[in-house]
């Protein structure tokens, strides 16, 4: 009898997250940063050969011209816009801006294959200086620092949504650390990602026998992205988040910290029953 496609990954995932920390991680900390890097970026390696991520990226792009032409033979199978926040001084708002120019600029029109992993990180490459990203707001050990590359995690947000609700398979993701906007948060806690050079991915696999092409553009106040493919979608999703558990906040903390799952439903057009294929917990501590 066949596996299901993505069954061993998501396995593999899965006891990953609730696995003891083995003992080669914890002295990776004591490493000096340069081997600790290069150490990471070997294990990133073997992880896109195992997961068979394309090796040529300029080749799963389409032009403008052919991004046309497929979108007239086909239809939206999903959208999601993610608001762009206004903390920060005008400095701040501007390098924002620019990270999610770059970003943007690296995804738009990318072609997946059917049965094809789609790396976020792949995609954008290191945030560093170097490569054009500015220094922006991250979040970083419990605390809002900044960095080159922040406001990439808005991206990686909308992203998850986008791919989440389509029906993709997640092979990868990672909430945040902290509930950093409170109540004034602009995703469902649960329904978040980060994205962290060679620590932290967002990774999915169109699972869909049709190819999809992904659209995404920056607009004045917010990010949007689209999933288009050929003909109508395939099966229809239901998300649904529930909050396990608060934990207060104390001290000079702010904000409390949650525990929750997120689990999504799928039925196909041709099923009666909705199945479940997807379950995450996310964990935010107090800040």
């Amino acid at each position: 009898m066949p596996l299901e496609p993505g069954l061993i990954e998501r396995l593999m995932l899965a006891w990953s997250a609730t696995a003891p920390e083995p003992v080669p991680s914890t002295m990776l900390h004591r490493l000096p940063p340069a081997l600790k890097r290069q150490i990471r970026l070997m294990g990133c390696s073997a992880i896109a050969r195992w997961r068979q991520y394309p090796i040529d990226l300029s080749s799963r792009y389409l032009t403008s011209a052919l991004a046309c032409a497929f979108q007239a033979k086909a239809s939206s199978w999903q959208t999601s816009s993610t608001p762009i926040p206004t903390r920060g001084d005008e400095i701040t708002c501007t390098n924002r801006r620019h990270n999610l120019n770059l970003a943007i600029t690296a995804i738009n029109n990318r072609f997946l294959k059917s049965g094809e992993a789609f790396s976020l990180s792949q995609h954008l490459g290191e945030p560093s200086e170097a490569n054009g990203y500015r220094s922006g707001p991250v979040f970083k050990q419990g605390q809002v620092l900044s960095d080159a590359g922040g406001g990439l995690c808005l991206i990686a947000t909308n992203l998850y949504q986008l791919f989440l609700h389509s029906g993709c398979t997640i092979l990868e993701r990672h909430n945040h650390s902290i509930d950093a906007y409170g109540e004034e948060r602009f995703y469902a806690l649960g329904e978040d990602a980060a994205i962290a050079y060679t620590t932290k991915d967002l990774v999915i696999r169109n699972p869909f026998a049709q190819p999809l092409l992904l659209k995404l553009t920056l607009r004045n106040h917010s990010i949007h992205s689209e999933l288009i493919g050929v003909g109508s979608k395939p099966i229809q999703t239901i998300v649904q988040s529930v909050v396990l558990e608060r934990q207060p906040s104390s001290g000079n903390q702010k904000h409390p910290g949650w525990s929750v799952s997120t689990s999504r439903l799928t039925k196909k057009q041709s099923d009666r029953k909705w199945r479940q294929d997807y379950l995450s917990f996310s964990d935010y501590d107090p800040c």
